[in-house]
Formats: C-alpha cells, sequence, structure tokens
C-alpha cells in the first residue's frame, strides 16, 4: 500500500485517536464536582485526577514518540489506543478515588503513545507544501475537543444513562478508540521503524522522577501549608532534571540510545519554540477553575456550565482553520496571538473581579483568549518541526509535545492552587479573578521569548544572505 495515497485518510484517523488526549482533559473538568461528590474527594486530589493524567502524558510522551520511531508509528499509535480503551473502562467503573487516580495514570501512558505518532506522521506523510493544512487539522482538534468536551460532559451528566453520571465521561472513549484502531489498522503503514535502535530507560526514569519532584508539590503544598521540605522537594526536581539533561548529553557523546537528542536543544531557533509552547499551556488552569466557579459558587448545572465555555472553545477552533487561510508573517501571527490572549484573559479577570455572573461581555473576552490560544498553537508547533530534519521528526514533535503537556499541568497545578487558596481568604470572584489574570501575566513573559525568536530568526536570514 502507498502511504501516501491514503495520507488524508490516515491523518483523519490519527486525529480522531489524538483528539481523545485533550478531550477527556476537558470533559473530566467538568466531572471534578460530580466525581467530588461520589467519593467525598478533597480539593488536593480533584487535583490529582486532573494532573496525574497530564504529568504521565508529559512524562513519557518523548518515550512515546521515540517508540514510534523504533517500532514504527501505527503499531505504537495503535497501542496507546489499546491501552486508552480499557484505563478508561477501569477509570468509569473505580470503586473509590485512588483507584480513579491510578487508572488515570495508566490513560496517561496510553495518551503518550499517540500525539508524538500525529506531528512525526505529518513530517513524513506530507510534503512542505501540505504540511501547513495537516498541521492547521491537528491543532483545530485541540479547539474542538474544548467544545465538545464542555458540551458533551454537561449532556452525559445530567442525563444519568443507567444509573451512570460522571461515569459515562470515560466511557464514551470507548468507541472512539475502536473506530480508530480499525479505521487505521486499513489506512496506513508502520512508518518508522528503525533497525537495531533502542529505549534510554535511565534518561526515561531521570526524567518521570524529576517531573514528579517539579509538579506534585505544587498540588500538595497548600494541603501542608507551603512547609520548607515542599521547596527541598521542587529544588531536587529541578537538579534531577539538569541530572537528566547531562546523562542524555553523555549518552549521545557516546553514541548510546538518547531519550531526546540534546543537540535539538543546542538548536537556538528550536529551542526558544518550546518555552512559549509551554507557558500558552498555562491556559489550562481556565478550565480546571471556570467549570468548579460556574457549578461551586453560582450553583449552575452541568449543561449550563458546558455553554459558558463554549466561546473560548470556539474561537479556539476557528484560530488554527484561520491561520491557514490568512497571509501574515510567522511573527505577525505570534504577536497577534499573544496580544489576544493576554487581552482576553486580563478582560474577563477584570469582569470577573468587579462582578460575579458571566454574560455578554465575558464572552466577548473568553472568545478572544480563544482565538488567540487557536492562533498560537499551529503556528509555534509548524514553526518547531520545521527547524528539524525529517529523520530527527519524532524526537522533536516528543519535545514540542511535552512541552504542551508539562505546560499545561504545571498551569493547571500553578493556576489551581492559587484559585482554591484564594476562596478561603478573598471569596470565590475575586479569587477566579486573580488566578485568571495570573494566566495572562505568564504571557507576558512569553511576549519577551518571542522577541528573542525573531532576533534569531533575523540573524540566520543575515547569515545565510551573506
Amino acid at each position: 500500500m502507498d502511504i501516501y495515497t491514503k495520507r488524508w485518510q490516515a491523518l483523519g484517523f490519527l486525529v480522531a485517536g489524538a483528539f481523545l488526549s485533550p478531550l477527556d482533559y476537558f470533559i473530566v473538568n467538568m466531572a471534578l464536582p460530580a466525581i467530588q461528590n461520589a467519593f467525598g474527594a478533597s480539593g488536593q486530589q480533584l487535583q490529582l485526577v486532573v494532573a496525574i493524567y497530564g504529568l504521565t502524558y508529559a512524562a513519557l510522551i518523548v518515550c512515546g514518540g521515540r517508540l514510534g520511531d523504533i517500532y514504527g508509528r501505527k503499531r505504537i499509535f495503535i497501542w496507546g489506543l489499546y491501552l486508552f480503551l480499557f484505563s478508561s473502562l477501569a477509570c468509569a467503573f473505580s470503586p473509590n478515588i485512588t483507584v480513579l487516580i491510578v487508572s488515570r495514570f495508566i490513560q496517561g501512558i496510553g495518551a503518550s503513545l499517540l500525539a508524538p505518532q500525529v506531528l512525526a506522521s505529518i513530517r513524513v506523510l506530507f510534503d512542505s507544501n501540505e504540511q501547513s493544512k495537516a498541521v492547521g487539522v491537528f491543532s483545530a482538534v485541540f479547539g474542538l475537543a474544548a467544545v465538545a468536551g464542555q458540551l458533551l460532559g454537561g449532556v452525559l451528566l445530567m442525563t444519568h444513562w443507567g444509573n451512570l453520571s460522571w461515569e459515562m465521561v470515560f466511557l464514551v472513549n470507548v468507541p472512539v478508540t475502536i473506530c480508530c484502531i480499525i479505521g487505521i489498522h486499513f489506512t496506513m503503514d508502520n512508518n518508522g521503524t528503525e533497525k537495531g535502535a533502542a529505549i534510554d530507560y535511565k534518561g526515561a526514569l531521570l526524567l518521570i522522577i524529576a517531573l514528579l519532584l517539579l509538579i506534585c508539590p505544587l498540588i500538595f503544598g497548600r494541603e501542608y501549608h507551603w512547609p520548607w521540605w515542599i521547596f527541598a522537594v521542587m529544588m531536587a526536581g529541578a537538579l534531577l532534571l539538569n541530572i537528566f539533561f547531562k546523562h542524555e548529553v553523555a549518552a549521545h557523546r557516546l553514541q548510546r540510545p538518547v531519550l531526546i537528542d540534546p543537540m535539538l536543544l543546542y538548536n537556538k531557533q528550536f529551542a526558544t519554540c518550546l518555552p512559549m509552547i509551554f507557558l500558552y499551556n498555562f491556559t489550562a488552569g481556565l478550565f480546571i477553575c471556570y467549570p468548579y466557579y460556574l457549578q461551586e459558587f453560582l450553583h449552575w448545572d452541568a449543561i449550563d456550565t458546558g455553554f459558558a465555555i463554549i466561546p473560548y472553545g470556539i474561537a479556539f477552533f476557528l484560530g488554527p482553520l484561520l491561520v491557514a487561510r490568512l497571509r501574515f508573517t510567522t511573527n505577525g501571527f505570534i504577536y497577534i496571538g499573544l496580544t489576544l490572549l493576554m487581552g482576553g484573559f486580563l478582560g474577563t479577570a477584570l469582569l470577573f473581579y468587579y462582578g460575579q455572573q458571566p454574560f455578554w461581555a465575558t464572552h466577548i473576552t473568553l472568545f478572544m483568549a480563544g482565538l488567540g490560544h487557536g492562533t498560537m498553537m499551529p503556528v509555534m508547533m509548524r514553526t518547531a518541526i520545521a527547524l528539524v530534519p525529517k529523520e530527527k521528526a519524532g524526537l522533536a514533535s516528543a519535545l514540542v509535545s511535552i512541552s504542551m503537556q508539562i505546560g499545561g499541568v504545571t498551569g493547571g497545578a500553578i493556576i489551581g492552587t492559587l484559585f482554591f487558596s484564594l476562596i478561603e481568604t478573598v471569596g470565590f470572584p475575586k479569587a477566579f479573578a486573580l488566578a485568571i489574570a495570573t494566566i495572562a501575566l505568564f504571557q507576558i513573559i512569553s511576549l519577551l521569548i518571542s522577541r528573542r525568536l525573531f532576533e534569531l530568526r533575523n540573524n540566520a536570514f543575515n547569515t545565510i544572505d551573506k
């Protein structure tokens, strides 16, 4: 079979499978109050239900990209679908909050095998003229997941099919995974398969432990009133992350298997893209705080809560489609995206600081923020993967994906912790406003980094001209 002949059909099933990863994030956020009522879970346990999935996803996504390079992207993608299928069933029928958290951990492993195969396959299956459109389709999925996650989550939570409530947000994954397993089998060859290659298991273990030490203290610090040892654990995580990088450099020099190619991080343009991707995914904090605010403070039902986030989700979906059609420079798109993100979140924060109920102006500011997010995502992903050769596609796409996921987990942990902490002192409305304003402040840092990226690109072009 000629893989290029069926590349668009294959992309459809790849994207549908990858769609499950962000969908599960958005839809589970909608179910947090129901899960809390079902199990009597604490705020930290609720944050962990979200974070353990994203953290596992982030820590192992580099391994997922490497496994695709070694054993073939089709094979690893199907393995990921099976793991996601069975872990979703385990989540749905969890007897207590501990089992649910463990099942979410396994679900994160399955998700880590899905996303890197999509970006790497786009780099291999599509020529340079089609890659922009293909990446746009993939990016639009995240916006669609935001819309579908909120609306579908609300509908499923309110329907109570067969006396099931929050369980349905996991069971909805079952038919999608089955369709993708069948579809990808007939539309894609097993591209990748590096003979004689191996996986850097020591590097993988170092990375996983480092990320756990960095992220978990953010979630549990409030519960223990931020003692000194919480910060010591975070410092240990940072130190271990440095040890991980040195290990990868040494392994690369000795021509041993590596988890990440450190030479990619010495590519200044590519390396500068990663912190920008990391920071704009702090928007994940909105999807932890907003549904909880509407349901717990304003006492909205799940369907009304789902509709409240629709302006952001629609704009998030439209952003990548507009990027594929409009003719702006990369610099222009990045400035537009960051401006919309900052303006949208600051506007939303002000409206909730001086009021409590969302209204038409709130919908406009959330639409602005969603459009900024949807504009940034495809531009940054396309820019990053275009800076590396095809044979590095799997490793590069994994680094892009890990930046996205760690950004989402870190942002969710920081913004969520800030929100839950401030509720006790300033009340729900101001706590939510300050948490959302913090997302905007991080985008200012991203804007400063973007100026550095533009300088590097201009210097590169000037060198070529000379």
